[in-house]
């Protein structure tokens, strides 16, 4: 099990890695939402650090459901497949506003974002997960942000 422990985790920090370079390009390109993009990006490399803390320190410990890491690395790794290819079209093909909060508000819901946030708010069954929670902070719900920016902002689809 460890082997496909180590997977999961890799696919989960790659997947918070990649939506830290998207969101770090959606900066870049949408300067009137540049402090929004920005944040995020940080908070997204801040949650890799803490999943390769659970790797590198608490994995002993046992605390990650197993049933979510036997579903989910095919589907960790199709989603990340996915966001570097939208990550290398978007360098050239800059989408709308719309289009950029829009693609992560999905990503946001997607299977691996959703597991990490369930596992953030459940119920703490031990002093590991206590500590992640508490070291998560704000940086939870990133769809529940992303959607309530996008009203506050009037950002809607133009082309609809």
């Amino acid at each position: 099990m460890t082997e496909l422990i180590k997977q999961f985790l890799d696919e989960s920090i790659q997947l918070e890695l990649n939506l830290s370079d998207l969101y770090q390009l959606f900066y870049a390109k949408f300067p009137e939402d540049s402090e929004f993009w920005w944040q995020l990006s940080l908070e997204e490399v801040n949650h890799a650090a803490l999943i390769r803390s659970i790797n590198d320190i608490f994995l002993p410990e046992n605390i990650l459901p197993h049933g979510v890491i036997q579903t989910q690395n095919s589907e960790l790794h199709q989603l990340n497949s996915s966001v570097r290819e939208r990550i290398s079209r978007y360098k050239t093909d800059t989408p709308s506003r719309y289009e950029a909060f829009f693609y992560a508000y999905e990503l946001e819901n997607s299977a691996g974002e959703a597991h990490y946030e369930s596992f953030m708010n459940e119920i703490p069954g031990s002093n590991v997960e206590k500590i992640f929670q508490k070291l998560n902070g704000d940086d939870k719900n990133h769809a529940a942000r992303i959607e309530h920016y996008m009203k506050l902002n009037n950002i809607v689809n133009t082309e609809a």
